[in-house]
């Protein structure tokens, strides 16, 4: 500091930092007798006062000075004190020491922990490059290994051929753990399967992922294999390939059912693993359950048919969405517009279809109609796409066709869950499409008529397959029972075939119900004829010694004695059919009372009704079997994409699955991601 100015003042503003070798110059410490400081900004800052009575605070870490009079507070200093980097590096070093010279020139600074586990850090590395499906040269990064030596010195890298042996050793362990949780599920596995043709290896592969509830009532699902298959690609072949599979994991005698979209192999490969399961008296109900078509792929079917006859108006806003897509100038001036003069949101963005996916249709006329304004605005001034300009009446079509197709989107949604029991709100979900057809069928002159007869006569096809099977699943959520499926078959076809038809279902659910008792045996009948209700409470709280109703209640408990548990649930009152519950925690805590009915529930809610688990396996495939990994095994392969999935199971991954394509969320809607041109169902060629 220049002599001349040594003594001048120093203004100091509360928020900005001073450089401190401009101040450092005649301060005294800041002692204040008989006041104590309070803050904790004061365990990290210095106080000092100025020849010129102003009172600084430097921070011990930047040496950055700061106004300290006692009108400015601390909150400045704390704010500081939260963004201080030297700070940050200072906690650093409380648990570092110098390491050596890099080879980079740079001075590390290195965790030594005398504690630490070499064997779980490379452990965690191989989860992490397992979970994340990077590559095995990860660990031979430069940036990597320098992250390692900084982490943990004690650590000594290995090499990528080294980290492939753990991640198959790993894999092996983490088999016997879930192989063991297979073999002590208490009740039957539920299966989906799923084939996929890799683009370069030009290999078919088959996903079969099992499903079941644990001992607490969860239900979980793992993918049990995942490889490629030799010729040839027949339904005989790939039912050995899925007996061979239960065999080495020693479950074939717990099946339940299959879960398999609608390809022609499918049915033989259906047909001949029934048959060898019936052989072995393994499946319940004469194999009735066994088979199960994938809900999503028939909506799917249902939907595409339909959409063939697609009126012109959606050509129009096809046309503009494209128009814009392909002109930046343009699509920029639109977003402005709609986020200045409209207030919308412009994070949402418009968004085209794809003509193999019916989902991205309605969710690009879900954006269409949020900018409805801005589009009837911007597209009657640009004369390029004036032509494309929706009057009043197709915009009502427009609003009408994206009501119709909600209903789709949304049950297709509730049906792709994988964590929890879809089979019991397939019929209700099935219900509600099929009743959505029924009311534009019944009305000619709707224009989506021509669409909705194809789509209703294909819909017919499968509902008649599958309504039995899955109507005795929503029979045992308690919101539905019997009443709910009457009422919607009455609904749907008439009082005399709606009663026909819940005899049926009566008679389906009895009788297996009858094949669970003769396994299982009921709970004693005093646990089943508990009730919290079995005294009269005088008005003091007292039990009355009334000897009438004492006789009324042995009378009572003698006819209960002789009703089954399936009686007595379906007599027992219908829960809120809009209560939001978890049917399997019903279940659980029904199983004292109800301990046959609970099992054949468990079975049965453990039945998937889409595919989506074993195709979201699919997307790990494309990460796991790319140009530069394709050279890989199919034993590696498979470890891979099973260890994964175990571990998205344990949360090391957030994992994405898949309905309509691979790698992308359920209905998911990455604005940066508007088409992806996976086809949707990949079929064996």
């Amino acid at each position: 500091m220049a002599e001349g100015t040594a003594n001048k003042p120093v203004e100091l503003d509360a928020e900005k930092p001073v450089d401190v070798d401009a101040t450092q110059e005649n301060t005294t410490p800041c002692n204040r007798k008989g006041r104590k400081l309070k803050s904790r900004v004061w365990r990290e800052m210095t106080r000092e006062v100025s020849p010129t009575g102003e009172v600084r605070a430097t921070c011990i870490y930047c040496k950055q000075v700061f106004n300290a009079n006692s009108g400015n507070g601390t909150s400045h200093l704390n704010r500081h004190m939260k963004k201080c980097p030297l700070r940050f590096n200072h906690d650093i070093k409380n648990f570092c020491i110098a390491g050596s010279p890099s080879n980079t020139g740079v001075h590390s600074m290195s965790l030594l922990n005398p504690n630490v586990n070499l064997d779980e850090i490379r452990r965690a590395i191989c989860v992490y490059v397992v979970a994340g499906s990077h590559p095995f040269t990860t660990c031979e990064e430069a940036g990597f290994r320098f992250m390692t030596s900084v982490m943990c010195p004690q650590y000594t890298n290995v090499s990528r051929h080294t980290l492939k042996r753990d991640a198959l050793k790993y894999y092996n362990e983490e088999r016997r753990q879930i192989e063991d949780d297979l073999q002590k599920a208490p009740g039957r596995i539920c299966f989906t399967t799923d084939n996929w043709r890799s683009d370069h290896t030009h290999d078919e592969y088959m996903c079969i992922t099992a499903h079941w509830v644990d001992c607490d009532w969860k239900l979980q699902k793992r993918i049990i294999k995942f490889a490629a298959l030799s010729p040839p690609f027949d339904g005989i072949s790939l039912a050995d390939e899925i007996t061979f599979c239960l065999g080495q994991w020693k479950i074939a005698h717990k099946v339940f059912s299959f879960t398999v979209d609608n390809a022609s192999y499918n049915d033989s490969m259906i047909n001949s693993l029934r048959t060898h399961f019936m052989r072995k008296h393994v499946l319940v109900s004469n194999g009735d359950f066994f088979h199960m078509r994938c809900s999503a792929h028939i909506i799917n079917l249902v939907v595409q048919a339909g959409l063939n006859l697609i009126d012109s108006v959606v050509v129009k806003i096809r046309s503009v969405v494209k128009h814009l897509s392909h002109s930046i100038p343009k699509r920029k001036k639109f977003y402005e517009v709609a986020h200045s003069t409209y207030g919308l949101n412009t994070t949402k963005k418009l968004r085209g279809d794809t003509c193999i996916r019916w989902n991205s249709t309605y969710l690009m006329l879900d954006r269409y109609l949020y900018f409805k304004d801005v589009l009837d605005n911007f597209v009657s001034k640009d004369k390029d796409i004036k032509v494309f300009n929706l009057s009043s009446e197709e915009w009502k079509k427009v609003n009408e066709l994206h009501k119709f197709l909600k209903v789709f989107y949304d049950v297709t949604n509730s049906f792709s869950a994988s964590n929890t029991p879809t089979a019991n709100v397939y019929f209700h979900g099935v219900w509600k499409i099929h009743k959505k057809l029924n009311d534009v069928y019944n009305s000619p002159s709707n224009f989506l008529y021509d669409m909705v007869s194809v789509m209703h006569e294909k819909f017919n096809k499968y509902w008649s397959e599958y309504n039995l099977v899955l109507s005795c699943a929503a029979v045992l959520d308690p919101r539905f029972k019997l009443e709910r499926v009457e009422y919607c078959y009455e609904k749907l076809y008439g009082e005399i075939y709606a009663k026909e038809m819940i005899e049926t279902v009566k008679t389906t659910i009895f009788e297996l119900y009858k094949e669970y008792k003769d396994v299982f045996g009921e709970s004693s009948r005093s646990v089943r004829n508990t009730s919290n209700h079995d005294h009269a409470l005088g008005v003091n709280g007292e039990m009355e010694d009334d000897g009438d109703y004492a006789a009324f209640l042995s009378k009572k408990r003698k006819i209960d004695a002789d009703k089954s548990e399936l009686e007595l649930y379906l007599e027992e009152k219908n829960m809120d059919l809009n209560k939001d519950m978890n049917v399997l925690l019903y279940w659980k805590k029904q199983s004292e009372r109800f301990s046959c009915l609970s099992c054949l529930a468990r079975d049965i809610l453990t039945v998937p009704v889409s595919t989506v688990p074993s195709e979201s396996a699919f997307s790990m495939g494309k990460k796991l079997i790319n140009p530069w990994r394709s050279s890989l095994s199919s034993r590696s392969i498979e470890a891979l994409a099973c260890h994964e999935d175990w571990l998205r199971a344990r949360g090391f991954s957030s994992g994405r699955s898949s309905i309509f394509g691979y790698g992308e969320d359920v209905f998911g809607e990455d604005e940066n991601d508007e088409e992806d041109n996976d086809e949707i169902n990949p079929t064996m060629s």
